[in-house]
């Protein structure tokens, strides 16, 4: 098959990657307490439907969508330079970044804290040192990392191990009409077993190999991802933003313990219609140049260090602003002033990290 990704995907996928990851952002941010609201119904008010709208619904369209081109990409990956080959480029692109960004979340934050208070995180064993420990919370096994949002990651990185079969069984039109919906109640129900319960198989959230399968699935189908009708993408991007504002809405005024199927079902509806959503968007943004694309386009080479680094300097971030000023109010300007500062704490350290990486390696480069 000689299919290629048009010219306008590879620069869509490019645009839209920093705002995705922008997103994921949105739900480590603490100054907003999301869980509450949701486990307590309460009548509807604007600062309890902004603080679910933009943590509990805007926050989950950053993981389907990164999952989908994954898998989008992978088919042409494994082509090009077989399914050896692919999983070392891939174990260097997932894997030693899951572990590094761990053990310096480890070192930084989750060593020092469970050494002053042993509930935290007592699912791991971080104090005192222990080899296995510090490696169960740095590989994501059977449990959350020390870095949380790293889960994904691990989770990635089992669905280009499965690629093979991924892709195999996405060629058999007829048993797609089972794999689908087996694979949409897994994600309703957060089965996280993919066949058998065996580490890495088992899966944080099995939403991101749905994505990845689907992507498979786009790319056989031979479909660019971008939307070329204007006024279709347009309509999308609207739909998507009134699904989420709706569902922030009802999980308002709606007790998540009492209607747990009914939220997880929710769930599902909003990370499949962001990743429309968001597709139209970035067809929307790469139709033409224009300012908001070229910055998400300059800032695109570092959107990988925002997410391995955004936890460590948020929880930095939030420590520092905790120990030195009053807690901030979501609502008010302290909040305000707190969202802009950590945003833009967490990308300078993102891309602190990647330049000096970048001129380490140059140097160790010349000296070869």
């Amino acid at each position: 098959m000689s299919f290629a990704p048009s010219a306008r995907t590879s620069s869509a996928v490019t645009i839209i990657r920093p705002l995705l990851i922008g997103c994921i952002m949105l739900a480590h941010l603490f100054a907003m307490d999301s869980e509450g609201v949701l486990n307590a119904a309460a009548a509807l008010n604007f600062d309890d439907w902004l603080t679910v709208f933009l943590k509990s619904t805007l926050a989950k369209s950053g993981v389907p969508l990164l999952s989908l081109v994954s898998g989008y990409l992978a088919v042409r990956s494994l082509r090009q330079y077989g399914y050896p080959r692919l999983l070392g480029r891939k174990a260097r692109r997932l894997v030693w970044p899951l572990l590094w960004a761990n053990l310096l979340f480890i070192l930084l934050i989750g060593y020092p804290q469970q050494a002053a208070d042993p509930t935290y995180r007592p699912d791991l064993q971080l104090h005192p040192v222990n080899a296995f420990g510090w490696l169960q919370a740095s590989f994501a096994f059977y449990r959350l990392p020390a870095n949380q949002p790293l889960f994904f990651l691990k989770d990635l990185f089992t669905c280009f191990l499965l690629l093979p079969l991924l892709l195999a069984v996405a060629k058999v039109r007829v048993v797609n009409f089972l794999v689908l919906p087996w694979m949409a109640w897994k994600c309703i129900t957060l089965d996280a077993v993919f066949l058998f319960p065996v580490y890495p198989l088992w899966f944080m959230r099995f939403d991101i190999v749905f994505a990845f399968y689907i992507g498979i699935l786009l790319y056989l189908h031979e479909r660019d991802l971008v939307i070329r009708d204007e006024r279709l993408g347009a309509a999308l991007v609207v739909l998507f933003l009134v699904v989420c504002a709706a569902v922030s809405a009802l999980y308002v005024v709606w007790e998540k313990t009492q209607h747990v199927t009914l939220f997880l079902s929710l769930d599902f509806t909003v990370k499949t219609v962001s990743v429309v959503g968001c597709i139209a968007l970035m067809s929307q943004l790469s139709r033409s140049e224009n300012p908001a694309a070229g910055a998400l386009k300059r800032l695109s080479p570092y959107a990988y260090s925002m997410f391995l680094t955004h936890a460590i300097s948020f929880t930095l971030f939030h420590q520092a602003w905790m120990a030195w000023l009053d807690p901030p109010v979501f609502f008010g300007v302290s909040g305000v002033i707190y969202i802009l500062a950590i945003f833009a704490v967490g990308i300078g350290a993102a891309v602190g990290l990647r330049l000096a990486w970048g001129a380490a390696i140059s140097r160790v480069s010349a000296r070869a």
